[in-house]
């Protein structure tokens, strides 16, 4: 009884901090990238005609940040996909399991779907494949001969191997990425998913406490 009694104050803990953590404003700065009217990242293609009949494309404006702005809200986000952080989000769905026991199988749902994009402390790609691929089909990547980098390993790449400099094979492989633009896009769609997916466990977590299914209380 003892340890069931830890085992759930810990649950609750981790549910106050990830509140405390997942409050709006979270990734304010990428957010704002986001488009007004659809809410999604949005590419604009640009194109010009000197006669009016035969277009070419000229331009095209993609979500950007500033790398150190950028590094911010990886600073930010680190704490929902990094094993042993109070706010990892596979523990967050645990937490609310452990503390609305006859509801844990209707709570399966959100865990896949928080598993969709964080497994093993890592950013993953979503079901059906990464948001973008980049990267030199004729060299080998570090993930096999002929294979291009998916947005999921761009940003694990640079999160470990620029952000944080902390390992020196995550860095080089991102030099088989196109360009650096490339790079810090990838950075932004992938982490633009987690924000999605933090704020849904959020609004499960917000309903669960409204509802008098779990309580924070001591």
């Amino acid at each position: 009884m003892s340890q069931t009694i830890e085992q759930q104050e810990a649950a609750r803990n981790k549910l106050r901090k990830f509140i405390e953590r997942s409050a709006p404003g979270l990734g304010e700065p990428l957010i704002a990238l986001r488009d007004p009217d659809t809410g999604q990242m949005a590419m604009q293609l640009h194109w010009s005609s000197d006669d009016g009949e035969e277009w070419s494309l000229s331009g095209l404006d993609q979500p950007s940040l500033d790398r150190r702005i950028l590094n911010s809200v990886i600073v930010e986000c680190r704490v929902f996909f990094m094993v042993g952080e109070d706010c990892y989000l596979p523990g967050i769905v645990r937490a609310l399991q452990r503390l609305s026991p006859e509801r844990a199988r209707g709570l399966d749902p959100l865990k896949k779907h928080v598993a969709q994009i964080v497994r093993d402390g890592a950013l993953v790609s979503p079901e059906g494949g990464a948001m973008m691929y980049s990267g030199r089909l004729e060299m080998d990547n570090g993930l096999g001969p002929g294979k291009l980098l998916g947005a999921d390993q761009i940003t694990m790449d640079y999160i470990n191997g620029v952000a944080f400099h902390e390992d020196d094979s995550r860095r080089a492989r991102l030099d088989n990425v196109s360009d650096m633009e490339s790079v810090l896009l990838a950075v932004i769609l992938q982490l633009d998913v987690l924000l999605r997916i933090v704020g849904n466990v959020r609004r499960q977590v917000m309903h669960d406490i409204k509802a008098g299914h779990i309580s924070l209380d001591a």
